[in-house]
């Protein structure tokens, strides 16, 4: 398991590399979701005072929070559009954390439960099996 100090220590060395990849190198944020993602997650175990799922790409949930509540986090650089949520994983977590990276700062435009969210889902693209979040929407809410 890696300690909390740890999380922190690796959330600022991966935004490090985040302001390299963006900055000198020149890559567009959205080239580099898998490092995003894993920042996301990192962010929600610092705010949750939690530790990451057992097991890399858990099966849905990323994130244990302190008083145990299971957490799947959407991580995004997009300004407007949406994020997809699994339906068929839903049962697994107890709460949802919606974060949108805009000039290298985490902006929070969810947390709570899924049940709260749900009715601004939609399927997604005749899927049944998975709802789109429009990120419009969950601006509207804060």
């Amino acid at each position: 398991m890696i300690e909390k100090e740890n999380i922190e220590s690796f959330y600022n060395k991966y935004f490090e590399i985040l302001k390299l990849e963006i900055k000198e190198l020149g890559c567009k944020p959205t080239e580099l979701r898998h490092l995003i993602g894993r920042l996301g997650e990192f962010y929600c175990v610092i705010k949750t005072n939690g530790k990451l799922a057992h097991t890399p790409n858990q099966h849905g949930f990323d994130v244990i929070a302190e008083n145990g509540k299971k957490i799947s986090v959407k991580t995004t650089t997009q300004k407007s559009g949406f994020v997809l949520i699994n339906k068929k994983t839903m049962a697994l977590f107890d709460e949802l954390m919606v974060l949108q990276l805009v000039d290298l700062e985490f902006k929070e435009l969810y947390y709570g439960t899924m049940k709260e969210i749900e009715p601004l889902c939609r399927v997604w693209k005749g899927n049944l099996d998975k709802y789109e979040l429009d990120l419009s929407k969950l601006k509207t809410r804060t």
